[in-house]
């Protein structure tokens, strides 16, 4: 223990950031950090200044208040620092709330360090939170700093050799979490199995989850469907993560219906942004258009401005849009006039700039009904001709991949929706992928509607994957081309073959025939 005792004397280098709206806190908050003998702090008193960065935070810990911004919930601002590479996993960020739990579950990033403090706190229950970040930090570090570039494999190479080291107190269960994500990113599910025994009969939270992610790509669909139906105690502190995945299984069967369902019963009040969007596309795929329109148009009035505000803006002019084009003749003259009143409001706003490249399709969706589809392209070519789509974010893709589609452009439709596959499949396993998978499979739908176009499109898609000598991404299209032509058995065996590969022998309900186990 001699060493861990020497290595706190380190404390008084950390660099603290301190993000606190309330002053008289704030100042209450650095005063403590200083009687601890923290010199290095930087204070702030509204999240925009981070935001505004360009470059990753230079903090050893990040105290953020969980309530510093009225527009955005802590949730969605740990999502977008993380998103745009502005919190770098090495840097620990804990979270000051009045409830914690609530702070707790709603945030999921695996290879991030996020801790608690519930207020009111002491400069005991602070000083125990700087210490951690010393004693476990120099451990950490370099394992995160793997996992973060996706060396996943020698990310758990190091976590095993870390692990039979004498450890200091409390890192051993944060490695065992560690160890489990990593091997469920490399896809060795076997091995996870026996790690999750113990956690799983103490019930912990998160080795439910991991569980459920197993069954997930082992394809056992209705243990999935049982888990997320599961009413206990521990599963209903997660509300937000199992309503996403209730809605995601739905629109991947394309039952609206249920989809439906579990966004009626999801409470209006403190939705993130997401899923506010979410619910306002399932209203409209389940068909109930008015109360789609009412729904979006009540959040963004609360919103007021920001970056909120235009996403949920751009999201009422999409909708709007879709009515223009299936109105009656009498009505489109008052529809467009929403939809220009819409493109206004969204131009006057600051944050606007930020997407530029939506606003332009939402201009040429308008085009296209008001001047027709060359007009509509021309402008696109004009507009958005230097655009680097592969960096755009998913719901941008999957937005231009139906204004493409609906110009006739259908190549350079399926291009964007693989670029917005190919961002999936390298997001963490957390609820932003499972709402970007949700927008994805929508735009899917619509771009691809028969299912011999569907297979011929994930066949491709497994093509590029391969070229690119990406083999489990690969292998995921190929199972979906099998869904929609199962009795293809030349796609069987292409999938067969890369479970080989893979060394996985069952694959999102698919078993590898035991000759094909025997040849490999």
């Amino acid at each position: 223990m001699t060493q861990f005792k020497l290595d706190l004397s380190k404390l008084f280098e950390l660099q603290v950031l301190l993000i606190e709206a309330d002053p008289d806190l704030l100042h209450l908050f650095k005063q403590m950090l200083l009687n601890l003998g923290i010199k290095k702090i930087e204070t702030a008193r509204q999240i925009d200044d981070l935001m505004a960065r360009e470059t990753p935070v230079n903090a050893d810990i990040v105290f953020l208040d969980y309530a510093v911004d009225t527009q955005m919930t802590g949730g969605e601002i740990v999502d977008w620092l993380v998103l745009h590479g502005i919190l770098p996993n090495r840097t620990r960020l804990v979270l000051m709330a009045q409830q914690n739990e609530r702070a707790q579950y709603a945030i999921e990033y695996p290879y991030h360090q996020i801790s608690y403090l519930e207020r009111p706190f002491n400069k005991v229950t602070l000083d125990q939170e700087l210490k951690q970040q010393v004693m476990l930090g120099p451990f950490l570090r370099p394992l995160l700093t793997l996992a973060g570039l996706g060396r996943y494999a020698d990310a758990l190479k190091l976590l095993l050799h870390t692990q039979s080291q004498p450890l200091p107190p409390g890192l051993e269960p944060v490695l065992q979490r560690l160890r489990v994500q990593l091997l469920l990113d490399l896809h060795k599910f076997d091995a996870v199995i026996p790690l999750l025994k113990a956690p799983i009969a103490e019930q912990q939270g998160w080795a439910l989850w991991a569980l459920y992610r197993v069954r997930y790509e082992r394809g056992d669909l209705s243990a999935c469907q049982t888990f997320l139906q599961d009413g206990s105690e521990e599963l209903a502190r997660y509300a937000q993560r199992r309503e996403l995945w209730q809605i995601y299984l739905a629109l991947q069967e394309r039952d609206y219906p249920t989809a439906l369902q579990v966004a009626n019963k999801i409470p209006a009040a403190g939705m993130s942004c997401n899923l506010v969007r979410l619910v306002h596309l399932v209203y409209f795929l389940a068909g109930d258009v008015e109360r789609a329109q009412e729904f979006i148009e009540r959040k963004r009035r609360l919103a007021v401005r920001g970056e909120l505000y235009v996403q949920l803006s751009i999201a009422q002019t999409r909708a709007a849009i879709w009515r223009l084009q299936h109105s009656a003749a009498e009505q489109q003259a008052e529809c467009q006039n929403q939809v220009e009143a819409l493109l206004q409001q969204v131009r006057q706003d600051k944050a606007a700039v930020e997407f530029s490249v939506s606003v332009t399709l939402l201009d040429v969706h308008l085009r296209q009904f008001t001047q027709g589809a060359d007009s509509a392209l021309q402008l696109l070519q004009d507009q958005l001709r230097q655009t680097d789509w592969a960096k755009q974010p998913v719901s941008v893709l999957c937005h231009a991949a139906l204004v493409y589609s609906s110009l006739k452009q259908q190549q350079t439709a399926f291009d964007l929706l693989f670029y917005a596959d190919n961002q999936l499949q390298q997001m963490l396993d957390n609820c932003h992928r499972v709402f970007s998978g949700c927008l994805h499979q929508h735009a899917f739908d619509l771009v691809f509607a028969s299912a011999a176009d569907k297979t011929l499109a994930y066949q491709q898609i497994a093509s590029r994957y391969l070229q690119q000598q990406e083999l489990l991404s690969a292998a995921k299209a190929l199972r979906r081309a099998c869904r929609y032509d199962p009795q293809n058995p030349a796609l069987r065996q292409q999938l067969y073959t890369l479970m080989q590969q893979l060394g996985i022998q069952r694959f999102r309900g698919v078993n590898l025939p035991q000759e094909q186990k025997t040849s490999g």
